[in-house]
Formats: structure tokens, sequence, C-alpha cells
């Protein structure tokens, strides 16, 4: 199935122009970081937690792309769900060009299949987007955050540069070993920071993507609308 994901590309002189982009598939890149120790820190952290590793790092997963919107409402099956602050690479007629986005999942489920607990959310990403090109001079330099709202209280969650994570010429041939096209109808999710302090289930996810050089933000925010209890 080809959804179609309407964006707004923001270049560097200030114009804004809208562009349709087909997508026929979501790939999400789990465990990206640049440094592999502090990947399988993590790796033993999680399964500590129940989670068991990945078959190969970085790990490469894939959902319906029914489940991308730019809207501010996400609907999820139960409490036990939290964002992740990743940028978005999307393929398109003028190049790749480059979004903020969450990856949200359900945490109750991650501890019985990863893959499946991705597929039970879905992936918010912002409605503004660069060029890629525009970005590689500077890649490492950009800033990832995102907050998270549960009850009044509106808190810090992630936070680095895309220092620590691999960049796009590193990751892409990373997905086409999977076995995964990387080129029209391919959005990829990047991956993720760490949290600071440990998952937290809020009613509302922001995340933002800073161009320190350029002086300039991509956003991403939506409320969390939970419906029934994680099975």
């Amino acid at each position: 199935m080809t959804c179609h994901v309407r964006l707004r590309v923001c270049e560097t002189d200030g114009r804004r122009r809208p562009v349709e982009v087909p997508i026929d598939r979501i790939i999400l890149a789990g465990y990206s970081g640049r440094d592999r120790a502090v990947v399988q820190a993590h790796i033993r952290e999680l399964e500590r937690l129940g989670v068991a590793p990945p078959a190969r790092v970085p790990a490469i997963y894939t959902v319906s792309p029914e489940l991308l919107t730019t809207g501010a409402r996400l609907v999820v099956g139960g409490p036990s769900t939290s964002g992740e602050a990743e940028f978005v690479l999307v393929p398109s007629p003028h190049g790749l060009l480059v979004g903020v986005g969450s990856d949200h999942t359900d945490r109750a489920h991650e501890a019985v299949d990863v893959a499946e607990s991705k597929a039970r959310c879905g992936k918010v990403m912002s409605a503004e987007v660069w060029p890629l090109h525009a970005l590689e001079g500077h890649w490492d330099r950009l800033e990832l955050r995102a907050w998270t709202t549960d009850g009044h209280e509106r808190r810090l969650y992630q936070e680095g540069c895309l220092a620590s994570l691999l960049d796009p010429a590193s990751l892409l041939p990373e997905v086409a070993r999977a076995g995964l096209p990387t080129t029209a109808g391919a959005l990829i999710f990047g991956g993720t920071l760490p949290t600071l302090g440990g998952f937290a289930f809020g009613r509302r996810f922001e995340a933002e993507l800073h161009d320190p050089v350029l002086g300039r933000r991509l956003h991403c925010a939506y409320n969390v609308i939970a419906t029934g209890a994680s099975r």
C-alpha cells in the first residue's frame, strides 16, 4: 500500500514550497548510535528489563505507511506508550529531505516483541522539512530534543547532537544491507537518543530539530489519547 504525505520544504532563503511524497514503507532504525560500546551497554540494560537483544545492530524494523501522520493527535491502545525523538529521512523528486519525528512505541509490549511494539503505535513527523544537501556540511551540529508532559508538568525528556547517531551516509548502507530499498517510497526514522531519567508515559510529546548554524528549527508535537489497556 502506498500513502501520500504532504510536506513543506523550507529552503535556506526562507522560501517554502509544498511537496507531496508517496510512501510505501516506513523503516525504523534502532540502536543506531555511533559509539557501539554505548549501544551494547544500552542493549544489556534493556535485557534486564526483559527486552530481547536485536539480531543485528543497528536494528531495522518496518511498519505500514498508514501509521504516518503529521497531525497533532495520536490515538494509542493503552497507557504504557511513549515517543522517541528522531530525525526523519524522506526521499522525494527533489532529493532527500530531513524532518523531525517520533517513533511512538508500546512499551508494555516491547518485552514481548519489539517489532510488534513498533507497529502498535502511529509515527508522527513534522509537516516542514529541510533539504539534506543544506545540512551536510554541519550535520553533526544539529541538535535533537524532546519534551514530555504528564499532568501539568512539561519536562525535557531527550537532548543531544546528531553527532552521537549514525549520519545518513552511514545509515543508508545499513538499511540496504538489511535488504530494504532506500530509494523512492522508503521513509526512514533514523534512531533516537537516551532518555533523561527513563521512559515516561505522558499525555503530550514534543520533538525539535535545531540547526544552530542556520538558526532554524523543525517541530513535531502531539497529544496522546489512550483508549484502553495495553495487551
